[in-house]
């Protein structure tokens, strides 16, 4: 697997979406590698981003999980996320969740405040 310093939207979809298959299967980390013949390292490192997975592994996973391959992939509003848009969320994803309500509701009366302003 190659270490990967660059992180986005796509390659974090596809490594959650390996972990929740791993976790809804009631595998450790530990048992997954071995059935892929990684450690369990790896396999930390590969969900929470240090590296990124290689087609070939996430074949594996898929074949391993019976999952179609598809159901690692990102659905297109993900790929199609803009920088900003993206900036935005890792910011978001940092606040606490008590905050992130706050900035929500705080967003929302800015929207409405704009289309109230743009109707006059």
């Amino acid at each position: 697997m190659k270490k990967f310093q660059e992180d986005n939207a796509i390659n974090r979809y596809i490594r959650e979406r390996i972990k929740q298959a791993r976790e809804n299967a009631n595998e450790t980390q530990t048992q997954l590698g071995k059935i892929l013949k990684v450690t369990h390292v790896t396999i930390s490192d590969l969900e929470r981003g240090r590296t990124i997975v290689n087609a070939a592994l996430l074949v594996q996973v898929a074949h391993h999980y019976k999952k179609p391959i598809t159901y690692f992939y990102p659905p297109d509003h993900i790929i199609s996320i803009s920088k900003l848009e993206e900036e935005l969320l890792e910011l978001f994803k940092e606040l606490p969740a008590t905050q992130q309500l706050i900035e929500v509701d705080y967003l929302k009366q800015q929207v409405k405040t704009l289309k109230k302003d743009k109707g006059k």
